[in-house]
């Protein structure tokens, strides 16, 4: 079949490299001038099955209604006269309960595994140098109490998924990444839980190698271009019109994150995604002991830390505040506040890059995979934070929705 891809994010790339090998013909279109230069770009690195929990929960709500009273706290809302927003925020809230969160949780963790093996089965297939780190990723607290807490919380869905878990005392958390060595003599750390399994990578990277294999097996990428429609005849798509030309095609995919939306509205169609902004910093590790080579969340600031080879990057904030992906001083700079306060010799702050993107994010936190209401275009979208975690493993499952094959799991959560 002749397959369009619709964006070459993390998702769009994985997404056509796995329809490609199944012998399809495939064609990629992306507005921007290469493979994941969007939301892809510079996010916290993190492939982290661990992680893969929905936001929304009861603890969540709590946190996120004292968060708004402070100007520096890891969540910001901007309430604005859009229905689109309200309608979302209504349905995260409907979400905000332990029988969703039980129900939910268990398919992103089961997506996320499948990705992790997936995206294992890509790294014996292909040496593609994306900065990977396999030191696993150590949530820290700052009572052991906490990180009892969160075993007990996440602890049942994690054993169901063969993701383990271990909870280390100060003098472990210091034994296992000796950077955080000043947090925990400042009283910072004291207890962590380490997901031994989980890994880190530079997800642009990856994808741009990636989308070079990908062209090895025939997929054509066509960069710099706009897609303006969808083409249907009779409910059954055709193929779409850019800002160049019409491609025709048998089936066509839409993983455009955030810009899965407008697209869709287009036709008639509603998506339950709303962006939640985020910041990333990354800059020059200044000295060997100075940067952590295990992945750090810091469980209470909702940040996370990640080395990527010579680079450290720490990424953080949700902010639902709108479209706009222009940087606000104030938070990136609290974002550099977060890792210097944590690790304070990691680098000079006046080399960091810093950067936004929008995480395009269902109410409920899982992914929509699958065939939409008109027949033959396929969404692979709505992966939230978890896009680099989930992304070979929701392009295996799509690619075998579409070929006819039987898929590796159940694709019925991830169903628009």
């Amino acid at each position: 079949m002749r397959i369009v891809v619709l964006g070459a994010g993390v998702i769009g790339v994985t997404t056509a490299h796995a329809l490609a090998v199944r012998g399809h013909d495939v064609v990629v279109i992306e507005a921007e001038s290469g493979p994941a230069l969007g939301t892809s770009f510079a996010n916290g690195a993190q492939i982290s099955p661990s992680e893969a929990v929905p936001w929304a929960s009861p603890a969540a709500l709590r946190l996120a209604m004292g968060w708004m009273r402070s100007g520096n706290a890891p969540f910001r809302l901007n309430l604005r006269a859009e229905p689109h927003q309200w309608a979302w925020l209504t349905e995260f809230v409907r979400n905000c309960t332990d029988a969703r969160w039980q129900r939910n949780a268990p398919a992103m963790v089961a997506l996320a595994t499948h990705s992790r093996h997936c995206l294992l089965e890509l790294n014996d297939r292909y040496d593609i140098d994306y900065a990977r780190e396999q030191c696993g990723i150590l949530r820290i607290f700052q009572r052991m109490e906490q990180a009892h807490a969160e075993q007990a919380h996440i602890g049942g869905v994690m054993a169901a998924h063969d993701v383990p878990l271990e909870i280390l005392d100060a003098d472990a958390c210091v034994a296992l990444e000796p950077a955080l060595a000043d947090a925990v003599a400042a009283g910072r750390v004291g207890a962590g839980l380490l997901a031994p399994e989980d890994e880190t990578g530079d997800a642009q990277a990856f994808s741009v190698g990636l989308a070079r294999e990908a062209v090895a097996a025939g997929v054509t990428f066509r960069f710099g271009e706009q897609v303006r429609r969808i083409n249907a005849f009779c409910d059954h798509v055709t193929g779409v019109v850019t800002d160049t030309r019409e491609v025709r095609a048998d089936r066509v995919v839409v993983a455009l994150g955030t810009a899965s939306v407008d697209l869709m509205r287009s036709i008639g169609v509603s998506l339950p995604i709303y962006p939640v902004k985020g910041y990333s910093a990354t800059l020059p590790v200044r000295g060997s002991n100075s940067a952590p080579r295990v992945s750090i969340t810091d469980q209470s600031g909702r940040f996370v830390v990640s080395r990527l080879g010579d680079r450290v990057r720490v990424a953080g904030k949700a902010d639902i505040i709108g479209h706009g992906r222009d940087i606000d001083p104030a938070r990136a700079a609290n974002v550099l506040d977060n890792l210097f306060g944590l690790f304070p010799n990691v680098g000079n702050r006046h080399d960091a890059t810093v950067w936004s993107g929008l995480r395009p994010m269902t109410p409920s936190g899982i992914p929509l995979i699958g065939e939409s209401d008109m027949q033959g275009l396929y969404l692979n979208t709505g992966h939230g934070s978890l896009g680099w975690t989930m992304a070979a493993g929701s392009a295996d499952l799509l690619a075998d929705l579409i070929s006819g094959t039987r898929p590796r799991i159940d694709p019925a959560p991830y169903a628009p």
